[in-house]
């Protein structure tokens, strides 16, 4: 069974926003401020990473997203089946409904999720709201994760039909989980909607195609490159490398 695959993460404010609401939790790996970056491995048989994004337009959508995060890091070690993500996603939107009335947190603050758990020959693949998961392999590039968001002639808007918290009173969840086969060549993409807003799919393949260096970098900088509108966030999950040892970055 291939030991790990190599992950590349980046995470930027964008040209246009104060602050990065966004954050990503890579195996023990977070990032932290308004630009992060960061390579590494994930071990095949159990790596996870996620993503999460504070709503814009939300007060404390950066601590909406620490939040979800925090709930994460303490409780995926756990993780092994897609009945524990789903009490996991229920776990973090309880904590942001419990945070929106501590000192730091806002009534209605919200975020939306995505992430992966590595199964070896298989990946659990999970979302709330529009953050994106695609999958790419011989077959081609396709969205794994499902949009959470309201569409007009054909084109998805920024108005999400469900979140963690992002309500004033809890909703009933309903999270798109799924197990997806994995092949050992297959790279698996994550990213907040400052990525997809700014490139359409073709774009985002053929920059994944030509940059095996660090993809996530090259996704962040065309992002930022077509107007980086709002905080873009990227994490991609390469190929399996089948004769090297387990580790992971500091």
């Amino acid at each position: 069974m291939p030991a790990e695959r190599q992950v590349w993460a980046c995470s930027h404010v964008g040209r246009v926003r104060a602050v990065n609401e966004d954050g990503c939790l890579i195996g023990q790996w977070r990032s932290r401020g308004a630009i992060a970056q960061w390579a590494g491995t994930l071990p095949a048989g159990k790596g996870w990473a996620v993503i999460a994004d504070g709503m814009g337009g939300h007060d404390a959508g950066e601590v909406a997203s620490r939040v979800v995060l925090d709930t994460f890091q303490d409780l995926i070690l756990g993780a092994t089946s897609r009945s524990d993500i789903a009490q996991l996603l229920e776990a973090a939107n309880l904590n942001l409904f419990e945070a929106m009335y501590s000192h730091e947190g806002r009534p209605g603050m919200g975020a939306t999720v995505v992430g992966l758990l590595l199964l070896g020959p298989t990946a659990v693949i999970f979302n709330i709201g529009d953050s994106r998961a695609y999958r790419m392999d011989r077959a081609g590039f396709a969205q794994l994760s499902r949009d959470d968001n309201i569409g007009v002639r054909g084109r998805r808007t920024h108005i999400v039909t469900q979140s963690l918290g992002g309500t004033l009173n809890r909703q009933p969840l309903l999270p798109h989980i799924d197990e997806t086969p994995l092949s050992p060549d297959a790279t698996i993409l994550l990213c907040s909607d400052g990525l997809t807003d700014m490139l359409g799919d073709r774009e985002i393949a053929g920059i994944l195609l030509r940059n095996s260096g660090d993809p996530a970098q090259r996704l962040v900088a065309a992002a930022l490159d077509a107007g980086g509108r709002d905080n873009v966030t990227v994490v991609v999950v390469g190929p399996a490398h089948p004769d090297s040892a387990s580790k992971m970055a500091p």
